[in-house]
């Protein structure tokens, strides 16, 4: 894969017309027509700043909202950015005193304060949502689908991801993560096939999207693990997606792992025991976006050498971005890898988008940034 295509706001979602000119901020309610909850509240849903999903899936006259569900096309406005953060702060400033119902004065606060967080940056953002685009089928370059057909062999991952904290970044789903999902279409073409009762391990799993796809696509049951702060919105990511991973006949399972302990599996239940796994399990080991700090690559290969099979089709895959801070933790993760006694079978470059500004790259445009992400490959020699 190169590029994956422009990613979509909510704001170009106008089905009426995608020419239409942006209205100016002055075009807005302005309070001192004393307008009426209900009018303020239509321009505060206008203001809504979607958190991207890099790649959105439209549907004919529907738009994605925040929970990443499917709603009748209602046109929004097309608003310039100029002057919108002031205006927010008039509202949450004033007293709205025309309005006599209360609780439409607590509505039209939360709403214009959640419009300001939304132009913070993430960190600033409370919980969102999100639905990220998955293909099933590995593309044809030469078929010739109709649109209908071509949505039909795309999954709908719906992902929670909570507040995020600076000790919180696996609760973020990141570039890496989308590009490792959208390649196991051309993985499950290419690797060994996995025995049907084999399980595949994911390290790292964050918000859980690699892991998921994984389940539906490689038609496997995927052990998803990360560390304690991190499982418990996995688990409610699993949940979310229950209906999704039945109608594929799939499986998703948590567990904590610590990967200076790799043996322990705790279950995310606090009343279980912890069991030890069993060592070189696993035949396809997956992770994404696992080596930035020093410590990381031991770390991961401390894992990786308890958890992957030494069968000749075995597999490990990775993913990550190239960020020019953390090249000496690279270098260091291929070394290690290869003192494990695994080769590099294939491995390449492919960009994608983030909206974390501490990620570098180039601006997209749209509040996302550009990120190289390289992936690869490994088995036994």
């Amino acid at each position: 894969m190169a590029r994956s295509r422009q990613p979509l706001t909510s704001h170009d979602l106008d089905l009426d017309n995608e020419d239409e000119a942006a209205l100016d901020v002055l075009d807005l309610p302005q309070l001192y027509t004393k307008p009426s909850a209900h009018v303020l509240l239509a321009a505060l849903d206008d203001l809504i700043s979607q958190p991207s999903s890099w790649d959105a899936t439209l549907r004919s006259g529907t738009l994605r909202d925040l929970e990443g569900t499917s709603t009748p096309g209602r046109r929004k406005r097309k608003i310039k950015s100029e002057g919108v953060p002031h205006y927010l702060t008039k509202i949450v400033a004033s007293s709205l005193a025309w309005i006599e119902d209360d609780v439409e004065k607590e509505e039209i606060w939360e709403a214009a304060s959640q419009r300001l967080s939304e132009r913070s940056g993430r960190m600033a953002m409370g919980d969102i949502s999100r639905t990220f685009t998955i293909p099933i089928q590995a593309p044809d370059p030469s078929a010739q689908e109709t649109a209908d057909a071509k949505a039909d062999e795309m999954l709908e991952i719906t992902l929670h991801e909570p507040a995020l904290t600076s000790d919180s970044m696996g609760l973020k789903t990141w570039a890496s993560s989308y590009l490792l999902a959208k390649r196991l279409t051309h993985l499950r073409d290419t690797l060994p096939r996995l025995p049907l009762d084999a399980q595949i391990l994911e390290l790292g799993a964050g918000t859980g999207l690699v892991g998921l796809a994984a389940a539906i696509v490689l038609k496997r049951t995927v052990i998803l693990t990360d560390l304690p702060e991190i499982v418990p919105n996995l688990e409610r990511n699993i949940r979310d997606n229950a209906a999704l991973l039945a109608r594929y006949g799939a499986r998703a399972e948590t567990a904590v792992l610590d990967w200076s302990d790799p043996g322990a599996f705790i279950p995310p239940s606090t009343s279980a025991e912890q069991r030890r796994c069993v060592p070189r399990t696993f035949r396809l080991i997956l992770a994404t976006d696992c080596v930035y700090s020093p410590a990381h690559p031991a770390l991961l290969e401390q894992a990786v050498g308890y958890h992957s099979c030494r069968s000749s089709d075995a597999r490990v895959v990775v993913e990550m971005p190239v960020r020019e801070a953390d090249a000496a933790e690279r270098a260091e993760f291929r070394t290690r890898m290869l003192g494990l006694g695994l080769m590099l079978m294939s491995e390449g470059e492919e960009v994608g988008y983030d909206d974390w500004g501490a990620s570098g790259g180039r601006d997209s445009g749209e509040g996302l940034l550009e990120v190289v992400c390289w992936w690869s490959v490994w088995g036994p020699r």
